[in-house]
């Protein structure tokens, strides 16, 4: 994942990226949306959906007949890039 992926800022209903926020703001509302929401939920939300699409892309790599593993480790797979 990309170290400055923007977790706390993407509107986790849809996707529009809002301005960078201090830390000390809990909550905020989305330009695009309207969508109110807490920093930590949607930023969980946001990690979760890049996690899951990140295993998706890794599991699509995978040689015909190869099982998805429910873990999958980077350091086991050097020919994917994990940045489509």
């Amino acid at each position: 994942m990309d170290r400055f992926f923007p977790s706390t800022r993407r509107c986790s209903a849809c996707g529009a990226a809002g301005p960078k926020l201090d830390l000390a703001v809990r909550g905020w509302s989305c330009g695009g949306c309207g969508a109110v929401h807490d920093r930590d939920v949607n930023a969980a939300r946001n990690l979760r959906d890049e996690g899951v699409r990140m295993y998706e892309l890794v599991a699509s790599a995978l040689p015909p007949g190869r099982a998805m593993p429910s873990v999958i480790r980077a350091s086991e797979m050097p020919g994917v890039a994990l940045t489509a």
